[in-house]
């Protein structure tokens, strides 16, 4: 292996981790913590920090998974790779299709509904949120597995 092959594997697993590692951490640790102890108001306000703060990185993951992704796929083994690879491939553009919609269009009404103090509106904000999140969280552990585990159990 060459030693750009491995450093494009090696970002495109910092990526995954960091953006289906920070939805594992958002949604099934820092989420349901919040719940407990924060007031629904100041709930809301702590998310759209969190996502302020975290959305940034997801582009940049976005970025260099698509990035190393499509230098290994076309440049290096030239679109030759088995079946699991075609499927990861499949649910990252899912993946990214409903990243991008929830960053312009719920996110964005969630900002919205802060700054002009619809708590209601904020709150069906983040719950929207909350599901798509949950989806992508799902498809990243399913891509996470296809990518790495997929050549093995299609090979028998």
């Amino acid at each position: 292996m060459s030693f750009a092959l491995a450093i494009a594997y090696g970002l495109h697993q910092l990526a995954t981790l960091v953006w289906v590692g920070g939805m594992f951490f958002a949604h099934m640790a820092l989420r349901p913590a919040a719940q407990e102890v924060v007031k629904p108001r100041d709930r809301l306000l702590l998310m759209r920090g969190v996502f302020r703060r975290f959305f940034p990185w997801v582009w940049v993951a976005i970025l260099v998974l698509w990035g190393s992704g499509l230098w290994v796929f076309l440049a290096v083994l030239q679109a030759k790779v088995g079946l699991h690879v075609h499927a990861m491939m499949g649910v990252a553009m899912v993946m990214t299709a409903v990243f991008v919609y929830l960053y312009a269009f719920p996110y964005r009404k969630l900002k919205t509904a802060i700054q002009g103090e619809d708590w209601p509106r904020a709150a069906a904000g983040l719950a929207l949120i909350r599901r798509l999140i949950a989806t992508n969280l799902a498809l990243g552990l399913i891509a996470a597995l296809a990518g790495s585990a997929g050549r093995y159990v299609l090979a028998g």
